[in-house]
């Protein structure tokens, strides 16, 4: 049967030494004390190894041996305040160990932010500029309410009636008619015996045209 010894730590044992001896005396798995305070398994290793670089920057260092060193039982004060040890000193020269965190790191997320409105505000303008492309140079909306569609009568007029876009000026065969505020309009044509082509066109001041053909037999 094995029987271990626990060895007594002497004063010269570095940081790493330190834990890792405390921890075996105590019997305790780097597991175990992993899920217990928290801390990633490899952060705990790294500290009983010294390999400080593979810390997380900032304050997490010292957090991390604190809590580590009060689960054992440690003086974290006395490990730190250690001549031997020279923990301080070996702390500033490690990436993690350093209380300001350089301004860049400050401005990161802002300059995302604001790369993302500014992108907004960019896509914005584009489809307002598109909106505004269409609405002056496509044709205006046409709708003919009289008559639906191509019909067959006795008569020899017919009104024609629409709704257009209020800025529209509408033409019947070539004709140009009034056209209210709410983009209605009408107009009465007269015809001929047999077949007869009405054309209406609709179009802004410098959009393309519009047009709505019906035919209309007379009998």
């Amino acid at each position: 049967m094995n029987v271990f010894i626990a060895k007594k730590l002497q004063p010269n044992d570095n940081l790493g030494e330190k834990l890792r001896q405390t921890r075996l005396f105590k019997n305790l798995k780097i597991e175990n004390i992993a899920k217990k305070i928290n801390i990633r398994n490899e952060y705990l290793i790294a500290l009983e190894e010294e390999r400080f670089e593979n810390l997380p920057a900032g304050l997490y260092g010292k957090n991390f041996l604190k809590k580590y060193a009060d689960f054992l039982g440690l003086n974290t004060k006395e490990l730190l305040q250690n001549p031997t040890t020279n923990l301080d000193n070996r702390l500033e020269s490690n990436p993690f160990s350093q209380k300001i965190v350089k301004k860049s790191k400050f401005l990161v997320f802002p300059k995302i932010f604001r790369n993302i409105l500014i992108a907004v505000a960019i896509l914005i303008c584009f489809l307002y500029l598109i909106f505004y492309l269409r609405q002056i140079f496509f044709p205006p909306k046409l709708e003919i309410l009289q008559p639906e569609t191509n019909i067959m009568i006795s008569e020899t007029s017919l009104l024609i009636k629409g709704t257009t876009e209020k800025e529209a000026e509408v033409r019947v065969n070539g004709e140009l008619i009034l056209n209210n505020h709410d983009g209605i309009f009408s107009q009465m044509v007269n015809l001929k015996k047999g077949l007869n082509n009405i054309t209406i066109q609709a179009k802004k001041k410098y959009s393309r045209e519009r047009v709505i053909t019906r035919q209309i037999q007379v009998e």
